[in-house]
């Protein structure tokens, strides 16, 4: 392992999440001193109980809601939509071939082909270790499949692209009540792996990417911020 500047640190990085890909309003970017980076951490989400004692830096997924003790970095929507990306890695993770974008205007997403039963697709979730599935209109079927990380279902103007597009099936997270209507109505299968699950593929590449820069880089899976209850009624 070898230790780097800042700024040699964030020029390898703009390589392979460009941020001229990010979304209008993203918060990416780093903050911080200039430094000397030899022990990276990454994280999903930065939460204060993470110990970051021994870390040079830490690169973060998502923008930060309090701010973390240590310089950090953060790859966002530029990482999501780069090529060999998040949209790429939860591809990979699940078995698809990919073949175009679902949004080529932004590089949001990828629908990729696929010759399958909903129920290999659904078994084949499982590497993604989602902690709960929820499927809209479930079919016996599927030829090709939209992915997006993360975000995807919570956007209807995704849905009716995936729609347009001629899918069977769309999976992502974030799904709610009126985007589950769209596809309800649009007789579109919708898969909801949730949010969390579907951006670890590409947080384990993202790892794999920084430490290929001969920087030592460790993963830590803070999970999803609640815990789920199920209400029981008498």
């Amino acid at each position: 392992m070898i230790t780097i500047r800042i700024e040699s640190f964030i020029e390898l990085m703009d390589r392979v999440a460009p941020p001229e890909l990010a979304l209008p309003g993203d918060r990416i970017g780093y903050h911080g001193p200039e430094i000397e980076v030899e022990a990276v951490l990454v994280l999903m989400d930065y939460l204060e109980d993470v110990a970051v004692d021994g870390y040079d830096l830490l690169v973060l997924h998502h923008p930060p809601e309090v701010e973390p003790p240590i310089p950090y970095l953060t790859v966002h929507s530029n990482w999501d939509v780069a090529d060999g990306g998040a949209c790429d890695a939860l591809a990979d993770a699940l078995g698809l071939d990919v073949e175009s974008f679902l949004d080529p205007d932004t590089g949001v997403g990828r629908i990729c082909r696929a010759d399958l039963s909903l129920e290999e697709l659904l078994e084949r979730t499982g590497v993604l270790n989602p902690e709960t599935l929820r499927v809209v209109n479930p079919r016996e079927y599927v030829d090709r499949v939209a992915v997006v990380s993360g975000f995807g279902l919570s956007d209807k103007s995704l849905i009716m692209r995936a729609w347009s597009e001629g899918v069977s099936a769309y999976l992502s997270g974030d799904l709610t009540h009126g985007p589950a209507i769209l596809g309800r109505n649009m007789d579109l299968t919708l898969i909801d792996a949730g949010h969390h699950a579907t951006e670890m593929p590409g947080l384990h590449r993202l790892r794999e990417v920084i430490e290929d820069f001969g920087v030592m880089a460790e993963l830590l899976d803070t999970g999803t911020p609640w815990s789920e209850y199920r209400a029981a009624y008498i």
